[in-house]
């Protein structure tokens, strides 16, 4: 079911019923950009990449927003299910919050439409949202108002009330103001608009009303729709009256917070619910939802592990269930697509399904890829169909589907895309700590390219080379019984340097360690002098007879370079591969 602005509140109870009664949700998002798998290296550790997805979500927006709900019926033995999906956007407010940038990458852009997303009812019609200390923060802002307020009200009943000098620059106005307020004081109009002015200029009406008008009239600052800031003057009989209004306005203020406050009613209804929640290449839509309608991303990444567990304890991640035993070699592509694509053929089996009466839905056979909510539906029937997969095959459903200890292995677990031998966080423990003795982290001239470094590294077996910038990658060698005499032979050069992964590591998060030779090499001196021009470039060949470079100089025509360099991109996949196909954010 779509779910916009327009019908979001006679939809939501119906949302809160069925969030209270299903066995679980499955999630899915759209977002106005990515940018993150680019940044993410084979073997940055699960902190390093919690903190590179955590950017990303600062820089991009939720859009759409998918929830299917399904419950299990074990008076007719299959699943029910309801989904929605909802368009998310968040409108101008007011002072109190300031306006959301809207960023964006291009190419998603381009894809989302290409896949039919609708634009336009996103702005026109897209379901306001806050998190928590957005909302707090705006509440705490409106209660001040007010209290400022009633005591103004109270200091002009006592006569208390400080005055503030009026500066020369602003006498005109108050003047003027002064005598069209006398003026709608003789005639019958029921509000008088007062000129446009600045909050200074604002608080000295409000201060020439205690003094000149007191009990005669009643000020507003009411916001138009160009969001000028304008003075309003009415009549009022008593202060009982204009504390009245001043009550009335904080209510209406209130009542107007819930309505900003939006689509994160649903976030709130999850995480009360404390239900299993389900998601496929989760890492991403998880953070953006916690980041969005819950609680900001904290930057340290112990805190983010505590602070999501406590809100949502049991999660599932389709993708890393699907890459795990029994799945991982009965699943040859865990593309959400060819995931659901599997699951619907033997060994697996899907149980019968159907709609909630009354509640519009999806089928399997819809073609709505990456429309969150058909998405979110189709990650609740893959999971439904392993899930199955993993019970005795005399088992009965009723008894498969209320035994969440068969879902052990998996839970908790955050796939992390691209990433070697350490593929998930792991928010209900200790991430798991993979040795990497045969990983080096190599620093080289700029100049250098594959070739170079796979001539360095040929007497110790294949590697996998894997870039950080033009002059450092880390090196991973596929013999790893090579990686102690590897680092004892190529640890003395004024070329380039090496360390093990584990005290670069060490370094990057500021621990001091000794350095026991041989480590790292000599760094280059800084009489070695800057890199070659590109006319005339340095190369390094390594002898493999002799075990030492061999220096030459070579001129390389500007089109011979650039064919070399695409040439060299190319050439590090055709080492080692060390991860599946299946990194997709899919």
């Amino acid at each position: 079911m779509e779910v916009t602005a327009s019908n979001f509140k006679s939809v939501l109870p119906e949302v809160e019923a069925a969030i209270k009664k299903c066995t679980f949700m499955s999630i899915d998002c759209e977002m106005t950009g990515l940018n993150t798998v680019h940044n993410i290296n084979v073997y940055d550790t699960p902190k390093q990449y919690y903190e590179k997805v955590r950017k990303s979500c600062k820089e991009f927006l939720v859009i759409q927003y998918g929830l299917s709900m399904f419950r299990y019926d074990k008076d007719t033995n299959l699943f029910k299910h309801q989904t929605y999906n909802f368009y998310i956007f968040r409108r101008p407010m007011n002072r109190n919050i300031p306006d959301q940038r809207f960023l964006c990458q291009t190419s998603s852009i381009q894809f989302l439409i290409s896949q039919g997303f609708d634009f336009n009812k996103l702005f026109k019609e897209g379901i306001s949202y806050l998190n928590q200390t957005e909302q707090d923060n705006y509440k705490n802002n409106l209660e001040d108002i007010y209290k400022r307020r009633t005591d103004q009200i109270q200091s002009q009943k006592n006569g208390t009330n400080d005055s503030i000098p009026i500066p020369d620059d602003a006498k005109s106005f108050m003047d003027e103001v002064e005598k069209q307020i006398e003026v709608f004081l003789e005639n019958e109009e029921s509000e008088l608009r007062l000129p446009k002015c600045n909050a200074f200029y604002r608080r000295l009406v409000y201060q020439m009303k205690t003094e000149k008008f007191q009990d005669k009239i009643s000020l507003e600052t009411r916001q138009l729709e160009n969001k000028d800031r304008i003075l309003f003057v009415t009549r009022l009989k008593s202060k009982e009256e204009e504390k009245e209004l001043a009550k009335q306005k904080f209510e209406e203020q209130l009542s107007e917070l819930e309505d900003f406050v939006g689509f994160t009613k649903v976030l709130k209804m999850i995480v009360d619910s404390g239900k299993l929640i389900v998601g496929h290449n989760l890492c991403l839509d998880f953070l953006h939802t916690i980041d969005k309608f819950l609680i900001p991303l904290p930057e340290e990444y112990e805190e983010f592990k505590d602070m999501a567990h406590s809100l949502f304890p049991k999660i599932l991640d389709t993708k890393y269930m699907s890459s795990s035993e029994p799945f991982k070699d009965l699943i040859n592509s865990n593309i959400l697509k060819h995931l659901l694509d599997t699951v619907c053929e033997k060994p697996f089996k899907i149980p019968s399904i159907e709609a909630e009466n009354g509640c519009q839905s999806y089928s399997v056979n819809d073609e709505k890829e990456h429309e969150a909510g058909f998405d979110a539906f189709v990650t609740g029937l893959s999971f439904i169909s392993m899930w199955k997969y993993l019970a005795p095959s005399e088992g009965k459903d009723e008894d498969i589907f209320g035994d969440f200890s068969l879902l052990e292995p998996y839970l908790n677990r955050i796939f992390l895309m691209v990433l070697t031998d350490n593929q998930y966080i792991n928010l209900g423990g200790d991430d798991l700590m993979p040795s990497r003795d045969h990983v080096f982290y190599l620093t080289f001239p700029r100049e250098w390219k594959a070739n170079n470094i796979t001539q360095l590294f040929s007497p110790f077996g294949n590697i996998y080379i894997s870039w950080l910038d033009d002059s450092s990658a880390y090196i991973s060698l596929y013999k790893k019984d090579q990686a102690a005499i590897a680092l004892s032979t190529l640890s003395q050069s004024d070329t380039y340097s090496i360390m093990t992964f584990a005290r670069r590591q060490a370094i990057l998060a500021g621990i001091r360690t000794p350095l026991p030779s041989p480590i790292m090499s000599k760094k280059r001196k800084s009489s070695d002098g800057p890199p070659p021009s590109s006319k005339k470039r340095r190369t390094d060949s390594f002898n493999s007879s002799s075990g030492s470079f061999t220096k030459s100089k070579r001129s390389i025509d500007p089109i011979e370079e650039e064919q070399a360099e695409c040439e060299d991109s190319g050439s590090s996949q055709k080492h080692l591969k060390m991860f599946d196909e299946n990194d997709t954010w899919e």
